[in-house]
């Protein structure tokens, strides 16, 4: 098995009340613009692709909060996620529905009277979710939108793209936090994250991932340390290291990269991952 970093596990509840402030702030902005967004841009492909925009958003604002609480947890990160992006589904029908029956429609552009009913509306919703689900099941039987060629989508299949919708949003969310800051190295020692050295160094391309492996476990890193003129411009591998200051031990990730040069247009990038977070103890390194 090949050594990696494992986060140790550890959270806090006040490290869990600091994403508080950035996960709100996700489920109020990005469900308000992904409505406006949706409605005034209405493709379904495009509506597909903006589910999966929104769901990533709110990764990124929860992830601010993750790094800021200092949660080592996938699981516990992961929770969080499943939470806000039910939250941020729920503030995105109320903002749909609140649009579709208000008198102003999708307008922003309204007095302070309209603003004031319109927060109004919002919070009574929020409060009585029954109402909220009563107003969706109404939607549902009238249809939302239509796709070119075709009758207004109701009913059944309504039901399913909803559902689909739901589903795209809800696995960004919670990929774009198990895969954010809860993955990545920490200094348990300093009680800090461990920061990306810059720039990255570059060895020549390696062939052989076992070799490289057999070579990290004996505590070799002569492969990583090879002479800068033996790399070729086009095949090279990326080494990336993590570390804090005082911490023995640093965190490395190894990409081979193959660049196709193209004749026209833009060129190829490549990348294989060969090893990500290996711990190695090396203060020359």
């Amino acid at each position: 098995m090949i050594k990696k970093y494992i986060p140790s596990g550890a959270f806090s509840v006040v490290g869990i009340l600091k994403t508080v402030l950035f996960g709100i702030l996700g489920c109020i902005l990005l469900p308000l613009i992904y409505v406006l967004v949706n409605h005034w841009i209405p493709n379904i492909w495009f509506a597909a692709i903006s589910a999966a925009m929104f769901g990533l958003g709110l990764g990124f604002f929860i992830d601010l909060g993750i790094g800021f609480g200092k949660i080592r947890n996938i699981k516990v990160a992961a929770v969080i996620g499943v939470f806000y992006g039910l939250l941020a589904y729920y503030m995105q029908w109320i903002f749909f529905d609140e649009f579709m029956y208000n008198t102003n429609g999708f307008s922003v552009n309204r007095d302070q009277e309209g603003f004031t009913s319109l927060l109004e509306n919002i919070f009574f919703l929020f409060t009585h979710p029954q109402a909220l689900v009563e107003e969706i099941v109404a939607l549902n039987e009238a249809g939302t939108f239509r796709v070119e060629g075709s009758s207004t989508v109701s009913g059944g299949l309504l039901w399913m793209l909803w559902f689909g919708e739901f589903a795209v949003i809800l696995t960004s969310v919670v990929l774009a936090v198990m895969l954010g800051k809860a993955s990545e190295p920490f200094s348990e020692q300093n009680d800090t994250w461990m920061v990306r050295r810059k720039p990255f160094a570059k060895t020549p391309y390696i062939e052989n991932k076992d070799e490289l492996i057999e070579h990290l476990d004996t505590g070799d890193l002569s492969l990583l340390k090879q002479p800068i003129e033996n790399i070729d411009s086009s095949s090279f591998a990326e080494v990336i290291v993590f570390e804090s200051s005082g911490d023995p031990v640093k965190y490395i990730t190894v990409i081979n990269t193959s660049i196709v040069r193209q004749k026209l247009g833009k060129d190829t990038i490549k990348k294989d991952v060969l090893v990500k977070y290996y711990p190695i103890t090396d203060p020359s390194f």
